[in-house]
């Protein structure tokens, strides 16, 4: 991530570029923090290059001011209308003319409303926004071309805007950030890397000594002691072990208990009931809710929240082999629950229900689990919202707003007690898979049976917004990150 500096720090050198996004019919330049001086110059220039701030406009031209070498104006469209996606599209724009001329220093101005946000959380949602439009995977590749990365992102202050209240904004916006890009760092790295035992040592490596986090690591015998049938029937089929991977956010004198879970599979082929081989690979991604949940608990502690936070994390690989789970099959659950196996591939939910019964034991105010779980989720939503679900309707609504004020929608789903009919088995308590029909909810219906009663408990199926196989709203290829910032935003919330 290219740092983040206040403008008021800028070197003695001029800065590559400053680029100002603007809507149409919106006077930008007036909005910056500029000296008279400045200010007139910086309007005489916009006047000469008339840019008019429609989507997707670039003007570039040379910078009246010391500051920068040259200005460009990035279009936005009508502000009535600028959402997260319309924002980080231009924000990603800025990133790529910045690299295809060589800026490695660049001022930002980012004087603009998001819809339905404040003028405060529009200033830091899209400083956010700014601070993930140059991220890039490239850990794996042999080359890496270093001179077209930039180097600092220069944040020119709005009208008003004290020293102080910047510097505070970037703070917070620098941790929120780099918990992101963890989360889409996790999510992208492939299975033969990130195996379930890498994923513990990497939950160690963040949340180790030090954090402020306390990580504890159970293995196939502690599993079998918990009697987490789920977890281990799902891992049957794979040479690697599987874990429950457990992080601790403890103060002293907590004043709630929340309890977070994320799906780990850190690579699906769908087991005995096996996926088509085409597109197989894009299964690395089955553990993007681990992902949001380590990289939340990595941010939990330097927040210094008065809450108890957990992170629960169970993870495994889903293979095929002779000693694989299998359809008809019948295991055993945490909770002393039966469930006959109807397919293979429907595994995550067997993981989620055993970390479920595990959370009961931190006595949890709140729950909320992290999954890809299913395509039909997908099917209901694309790939602009995920599927929530629970046992509170208040819990549910609360993130529908946050989700929207934080540019990570969600979309509440019934979870209607007609839908665990759809799991009726003749053998045993339920089926891990129902008929077609009503697949997210279905799944929802079978958390259900394992979510502690006492807790506000919501599901989150982000199988369509976890990763894209293309560059989508202004998001890059791969992992999103989905998530985090929300879980993040809603934790703080919560000690107002």
């Amino acid at each position: 991530m290219a740092d983040l500096y206040q403008y008021r720090e800028t070197p003695e050198e001029p800065l590559d570029c400053l680029y100002i996004l603007q809507g149409t019919g919106v006077d930008s330049v007036g909005r910056m923090e500029l000296g008279p001086k400045d200010r007139r110059a910086l309007k005489a220039k916009a006047r000469a290059l008339s840019p008019r701030g429609a989507e997707g406009e670039v003007i570039s031209g040379e910078c009246p001011l010391q500051m920068a070498h040259r200005v460009t104006f990035v279009g936005l469209g009508d502000e009535k209308e600028l959402t997260h996606a319309k924002l980080r599209k231009a924000l990603r724009r800025v990133v790529r003319q910045a690299t295809r001329n060589h800026e490695y220093q660049i001022g930002l101005a980012v004087p603009v409303k998001i819809r339905g946000l404040s003028d405060a959380e529009s200033r830091v949602f899209a400083l956010l926004e700014a601070a993930l439009a140059d991220y890039t995977f490239d850990h794996f590749k042999s080359k890496k071309n270093e001179f077209d990365k930039i180097d600092g992102l220069h944040i020119v202050p709005m009208a008003g805007e004290t020293e102080e209240e910047l510097g505070e904004r970037l703070q917070r916006i620098r941790l929120y950030a780099n918990s992101v890009r963890l989360a889409r760092d996790l999510g992208n790295r492939p299975g033969n890397d990130l195996t379930p035992e890498a994923l513990a040592s990497m939950a160690r490596e963040v949340c180790g000594e030090g954090s402020g986090i306390r990580v504890t690591i159970l293995g196939p015998k502690e599993l079998a002691k918990e009697k987490m049938g789920g977890i281990l029937a799902v891992s049957q089929g794979s040479d690697e072990e599987p874990r429950l991977i457990v992080l601790e956010h403890r103060p002293k004198k907590p004043k709630k208990s929340i309890v977070l879970v994320g799906k780990g599979v850190t690579f699906d082929a769908g087991g005995i009931s096996l996926k088509p081989a085409k597109d197989m690979g894009w299964m690395k991604y089955d553990m993007c809710g681990a992902a949001t949940v380590l990289a939340v608990l990595n941010a939990v502690a330097q927040l210094e929240l008065p809450f108890k936070v957990v992170g629960l994390i169970p993870a495994a690989e889903n293979l095929p082999s002779g000693g694989a789970l299998k359809p008809g099959d019948i295991i055993s659950m945490a909770n002393g629950k039966t469930v006959e196996v109807d397919n293979t591939d429907a595994e995550g939910r067997l993981l989620l229900a055993d970390a479920l019964v595990y959370a009961e034991r931190f006595h949890p105010d709140f729950i909320i689990d992290y999954a890809t779980l299913t395509g039909a989720c997908v099917v209901a939503l694309g790939h602009e919202a995920a599927g929530i679900m629970g046992n509170d309707r208040e819990f549910l609504d609360t993130l529908v707003r946050m989700g929207d004020e934080v540019g990570e929608r969600v979309w509440p789903l019934p979870l209607y007690e007609e839908y665990f009919s759809y799991l009726k088995s003749d053998w045993a308590d339920m089926k891990n898979a129902g008929s077609r029909w009503g697949g997210p909810v279905t799944a929802g219906s079978f958390l259900e049976q394992f979510a502690p009663a006492k807790a506000s408990w919501t599901h989150m199926d982000i199988a369509g917004v976890a990763y894209s196989e293309r560059e989508r709203s202004g998001l890059p290829v791969g992992a999103s990150g989905f998530g985090v910032v929300l879980t993040l935003s809603w934790l703080e919330s919560l000690r107002k």
